[in-house]
């Protein structure tokens, strides 16, 4: 069979993927020695926004302990000194007026063709030592998936929307369908790199740094006409329903589902006819530390230009998650009636209808597993 084509991205993008997967390939080979490793993998997820500094990083040591020496010998002496050292601060402008400019302009992310795990087809130890440093993080939360059932299925030829809950600082359950090989995957097998895609907001497309990480995993734009071409094309989707907004209302101790008018992923299942599979994280609104200061700023900021800004922090007053338990809660698929004619807009009483009936599966699922923890849903 065939290899299938990934979705095309401009190259200084593969080239900025590549260096982030070196530098975490390099920090495998480095901590994994020492036990450390889940703790520096659980910071970098922590901090996710902040990737482009670990790319410039590798950077910066290849072209001073490689490149440079290169330089050197290839051209004249000095002139690693003389070309790039005299001048690093306009090559390190240059640098960042180009990737600013290509995240702007590029579009990759509504592309939904070939919108998948880049690394599906990759070997050599560079791609294993990358993926080992970012599964790590599984190990720091403790994280562990708990089906409806014990003897649970989900068959990998049907399509799905995976509706994920709570957002908290970072949906941390979303990595579950990121690639093969996670808590998820060996648990259901076969969905995971079979036609997945997930949603981001269109703002994270435009982050330096953090745009590559999106694009390197099966996201797409969260936009409407893209998901709608996503589920044309029979791609399974998971989501997060709650977005910024629900990011916001994290609160430790108990969890806050924006969901009560969040009829968008259901009225997509009625288009095209998809089980929507509830996906609850219980512990991952407690892993950060959130405050209020300014929240009606900050919720109009998100309301309007879509830019969420929650204020938190984790373990001594950084992105380090506090070492809480995740425990990922798989409900019984919601089945909807297949559409007479694929793609058409449901009735809005029957949207209202299932998402009725959805909540109530919700509170189900968390009443059954937290043992009397406190579920508001707004």
């Amino acid at each position: 069979m065939p290899k299938q084509q990934l979705r095309r991205i401009p190259l200084l993008t593969e080239i900025n993927i590549f260096f982030i997967h070196l530098a975490f390939a390099a920090l495998h080979v480095v901590l994994k020695p020492t036990g450390l490793e889940p703790l520096v993998s659980a910071l970098v997820v922590g901090n996710l926004f902040g990737l482009i500094l670990p790319c410039f990083g590798v950077m910066a040591l290849l072209v001073h302990f490689v490149v440079g020496p290169l330089m050197n010998i290839l051209l004249f002496p000095h002139a690693y000194e003389t070309i790039l050292l005299a001048h690093k601060y306009h090559w390190i402008g240059g640098l960042l007026i180009i990737n600013v400019a290509v995240a702007l302009l590029d579009d990759s992310h509504l592309i939904v063709e070939g919108a998948d795990y880049r690394l599906r087809h990759s070997k050599g130890p560079i791609v294993n030592a990358s993926n080992q440093f970012w599964e790590a993080v599984f190990d720091y939360l403790q994280l562990t998936v708990v089906p409806w059932k014990q003897d649970a299925m989900l068959p990998s030829n049907r399509q799905y929307i995976f509706a994920c809950h709570p957002h908290g600082i970072h949906c941390m359950p979303l990595g579950l369908f990121h690639c093969k090989g996670t808590p998820f995957d060996k648990r259901f097998p076969g969905i995971c790199e079979n036609k997945l895609s997930g949603l981001a907001a269109s703002v994270v497309f435009r982050l330096p740094g953090a745009r590559e990480f999106f694009l390197s995993l099966p996201y797409i734009d969260a936009s409407r006409h893209v998901v709608e071409a996503a589920l044309e094309a029979d791609r399974s989707i998971f989501v997060c329903t709650g977005s910024g907004e629900e990011s916001l209302l994290t609160k430790q101790g108990e969890d806050v589902l924006v969901l009560s008018k969040r009829k968008g992923f259901v009225r997509l299942a009625l288009s095209y006819g998809c089980d929507i599979v509830p996906i609850f994280g219980v512990g991952n609104s407690d892993l950060f530390k959130t405050y209020s200061w300014g929240m009606g700023v900050r919720m109009w900021l998100q309301k309007n230009l879509y830019i969420s800004i929650p204020i938190f922090h984790g373990r001594y007053l950084t992105p380090l998650p506090y070492r809480q338990p995740v425990t990922v809660l798989v409900g019984e698929p919601l089945t909807v009636p297949k559409p007479k004619v694929r793609g058409e807009k449901p009735d809005e009483l029957v949207v209202e209808q299932y998402l009725k009936v959805y909540i109530e599966k919700i509170k189900e699922l968390h009443k059954n597993h937290t043992h009397g923890r406190k579920l508001q849903i707004i």
